[in-house]
């Protein structure tokens, strides 16, 4: 009988469920009916009535006046989504009056012969999916019946996301019944969610001291960013001063994120889940028909997915609608650097606000999560739910060796199996006083290591109000990054094993990603000693000094040598290629270099106005000139990056700055082992070779990590020897820092060797300037930092050194180990005579 709503003009599926319903009322009223006190009147009263509904019901199909299907199913069909307007269609209105028919003459017949509804009724209720039983004339679950049960049944990790869900299905769905709901629907509402802001719901300002905040509608939300984004579309497409790509990049930037591809798989299960509860797997299970389907397949939402994200661009290819999926890179060295140098670590004027500097007068340091959580994922790589949710009692000493024990058995419901792990304390965290700490924990009564992060309300989990704290806090020192947030900083273990050549297993099994028993609970003596090695080889340059203010050691700097910053912003033609570049100081926001490369369009707005225009050649040069001065960053664009560093490549050099040598393997590059061997006052030395009787004049190679590198891939450069000490029968070599020559030229007391004669005697492959005001000592015989010995200068570069000395002054070198902790490492200061006042201790 539902052939003919093939060509019906609202959907099958919410008629069919409109149906089942004026059946199922149906059949139930008869059965209540049946089972009440009802006397013999009023049984002929109801046979009168049934009669002459079915009259009139009759009259309305030969005149085919269909408003009189809206009077019987007006209530059915709009809890099933569907108006008067779709009833009085008449594909749909003859199939309404034709039922009503049926199930008047059903009930003369009950009525009449008082025969079981159930069983004279067999037919009319198959008909529609019903089975002849009690059970199948319930009442449909609503939406938010279904919500609670499928809470219950989930995990408590997964209720939360499934409450989520629910919310957004309500304020689309209202509270239906979830049969009504069809495929086509669930498809728009599955848009409605890949539509969201990424931070919906957050705004809500409860979170303020005395305000009341207020409630958020999500498809409100979706509406205002839905305007504010076009109206910058329109902006950019109007914008004829910068080219295609250059537009995409603003708008990739400017326009409101929303939540990407994979958040909509995770809702899109939560829902099935949900409509599970309800429906039950006939409905939602993998081996559902597509026609017979209520929520869409992952396959399925993928392939209109496709279709979404080609309707959500421009004719010339613009993004309508953008997402910032979460790209974790491990923390650089240069941000652990200036997170271990922050006033967390080295001291706060204030014990409320952290980000405040300590002063002369004032200094606090506050040992809490915040100070001890990023310090043990960084050394350890545990997750910050696994260490916030640590005991007291999970610090044991096993095999002689202080250990944590990561997910204990109380935390099955928050940490899986695998996770599990025993994890040796890494010695830097015991130099820091981690256990002293603990052992006071314990004394005063502590059952948790930190009882000052409370769990959540929701889930139990600690992690979530930890992150908002140091994030705020993050934020307020300048050392957040999107991409390197505060999850991430437990990979950056894992890539500084990586470069120790740690196998992967290792590696997995410290982070908790793998099932076992090699580390998980029954390490043996010698496997937690290898494992504390492990992790004690990894060096982040924490230097570990005592303060007479404090009753424990505290971190007094960084040892690792760090290049300033530059942030470099690009400019984009129409064919992907750079038009222009300018390299900004990080810090000062001081503009380094910029330029327009001469023959291509360039953008003629701001800061691209006044900037010089050279050759394509000239600007790669300088570019490549300035990373070896300088750490740049590169564009958050991987397109803007790719164009970038295809331009470097139209400079031909030689690489001046090489890879450490690892002496232990004994692997060298091959840009070293193949250089010929050089002559020297003791005769022939291999160029790869521990440099042996040094002076000054000589040109040696020397290693300082990169801030954007491993320690493990730190970068040399070259350095004069300016003059040689003996100390305590060790000889130590005065070395000037060396570097490419900038656009600005030598200063006065730098020694600049750009002759082809010097350049040759020096056995240096481009021109080079050495600072004599950025100078320190390196002994002879340490193979940490010397890698090889150069050439020599040549006579007359002797004599322009003495010069370049006298502008110099009197610059003391500094031991190479207090200059890589320094933040600007090479910047040596003249002596100062005043002394300084101690200042009273508190």
């Amino acid at each position: 009988m539902f052939n003919e709503l093939q060509d019906s003009p609202v959907n099958e599926s919410q008629v069919q469920s409109m149906l089942q319903e004026m059946v199922r009322r149906a059949v139930s009223a008869m059965i209540a009916r049946q089972e009440s006190d009802v006397s013999t009147d009023s049984s002929e009263a109801r046979l009168q009535q049934l009669s002459a509904e079915t009259c009139r019901i009759q009259d309305a199909q030969k005149t085919r006046d269909w408003s009189v299907a809206t009077e019987f199913a007006e209530e059915v069909a709009r809890q099933n989504g569907l108006d008067n307007t779709a009833i009085e269609a008449p594909a749909v209105a003859r199939q309404v009056l034709s039922l009503l028919r049926r199930l008047n003459e059903l009930s003369v017949q009950v009525e009449r012969d008082f025969d079981d509804p159930l069983d004279v009724g067999r037919d009319i209720l198959i008909d529609h999916g019903l089975t002849p039983s009690r059970q199948a004339l319930k009442p449909p679950m609503l939406l938010s019946e279904a919500i609670e049960k499928a809470c219950e049944e989930a995990p408590r990790d997964v209720e939360n996301k499934i409450r989520v869900v629910g919310k957004l299905a309500l304020a689309f769905f209202e509270d239906v019944p979830v049969s009504s709901i069809t495929l086509d629907q669930s498809y728009e509402f599955l848009f409605t969610v890949w539509m969201l802001p990424k931070g919906w719901g957050k705004a809500h300002g409860r979170n303020r001291h005395g305000q009341p905040g207020r409630n958020l509608c999500p498809l409100q939300e979706i509406r205002e960013a839905d305007a504010k984004d076009a109206k910058l579309l329109e902006e950019v497409m109007n914008l004829n001063t910068i080219s295609v790509p250059d537009k995409r990049r603003w708008l990739v930037q400017n326009l409101t994120p929303r939540l990407t591809d994979g958040y909509l798989i995770v809702q899109r299960d939560m829902l099935n889940r949900i409509f599970r509860a309800a429906l039950g797997a006939k409905r939602v299970g993998r081996d559902v028909d597509d026609d017979q389907r209520v929520i869409p397949s992952q396959k399925q939402l993928k392939k209109r997915l496709r279709a979404w994200h080609k309707a959500q661009k421009t004719p010339c290819g613009l993004p309508k609608r953008v997402s910032h999926p979460k790209r974790r890179m491990s923390w650089s060295l240069e941000h652990v650097s200036r997170l271990l140098q922050s006033p967390i670590y080295l001291g706060s004027s204030s014990t409320k606000l952290r980000s405040r500097k300590a002063t002369a007068r004032n200094r606090y340091i506050i040992r809490d999560a915040i100070y001890w959580v990023p310090l043990i994922m960084i050394t350890m790589g545990v997750r910050p739910e696994e260490i916030l949710q640590a005991a007291v009692q999970d610090i044991v000493r096993r095999d002689g060796i202080l250990c944590l024990l990561v997910g204990s058995e109380e935390d099955a419901i928050l940490k899986t199996e695998r996770s599990r792990r025993v994890l040796p304390i890494p010695q830097v965290l015991l130099d820091l006083g981690f256990r002293e700490w603990v052992v006071a924990k314990k004394k005063t009564g502590e059952t948790w290591l930190f009882p000052e992060i409370p769990p959540d309300k929701n889930h139990g989990r600690r992690s979530q109000i930890f992150g908002d704290r140091l994030r705020n806090l993050l934020k307020t020192l300048k050392l957040h990054d999107a991409r390197e947030d505060i999850y991430a900083m437990r990979r950056t273990l894992s890539s500084k094993l990586l470069g120790l050549g740690i196998d992967t297993g290792t590696r997995q099994r410290i982070l908790g990603h793998l099932e076992g028993t090699a580390i998980d609970r029954h390490y043996t003596d010698h496997g937690l000693l290898e494992l504390k090695d492990l992790l004690d080889s990894v060096d982040y340059g924490i230097e570990i000094g005592k303060d007479s203010r404090f009753g424990f050691p505290t971190i007094v700097g960084n040892r690792l040598a760090l290049q300033a910053a530059l942030d470099v912003e690009v400019a984009l033609t129409d064919r992907k290629e750079i038009s222009a570049v300018q390299l900004r100081d990080t810090k000062t926001d001081e503009v380094v270099f910029e330029a327009v490369i001469s023959n291509r369009k360039a953008p003629t707005s701001y800061p691209w106005n006044d900037c010089d225009v050279l050759e394509e050649k000239d600007v790669a040069a300088q570019i490549l000139s300035l990373s070896r001065q300088y750490s740049l960053t590169m564009p958050a664009s991987e397109e803007a990056t790719a164009a970038l560093e295809h331009l470097l490549i139209l400079v031909d050099e030689k690489p001046l700055y090489v890879p450490i040598a690892d002496h232990s393997v004994g692997n060298e590059p091959e840009s070293v082992t193949s250089l010929p061997a050089i002559q020297t006052e003791q005769g022939t030395q291999d160029p790869g070779s521990h440099p042996v009787d040094l002076v000054a004049g000589d040109l040696v190679i020397y290693a300082l990590p990169n801030c954007r590198s491993e320690a493990a891939m730190a970068t040399a450069r070259p350095g004069l020897v300016v003059n040689t000490r003996t100390l305590a029968g060790r000889k130590f070599l005065d070395i000037a820092w060396g570097g490419p020559i900038g656009p600005s030229g030598p200063a006065l007391y730098e020694l600049a060797i750009t002759q082809a004669v010097e350049m040759a005697e020096a056995k240096l492959d481009i021109p080079t300037r050495f600072n004599l005001r950025r100078r320190f000592f390196v002994p002879e015989d340490g193979t940490k930092h010397l890698h090889r010995r150069l050439g020599r200068l040549g006579k007359t570069a002797e004599a322009r050194l003495r010069d370049c000395l006298d502008h110099a002054g009197d610059v003391s070198p500094a031991p190479i180990e207090e200059t890589i902790r320094k933040s600007r490492p090479l910047t040596i200061e003249r002596k100062r005579t005043k002394s300084v006042r101690p200042t009273k201790t508190k």
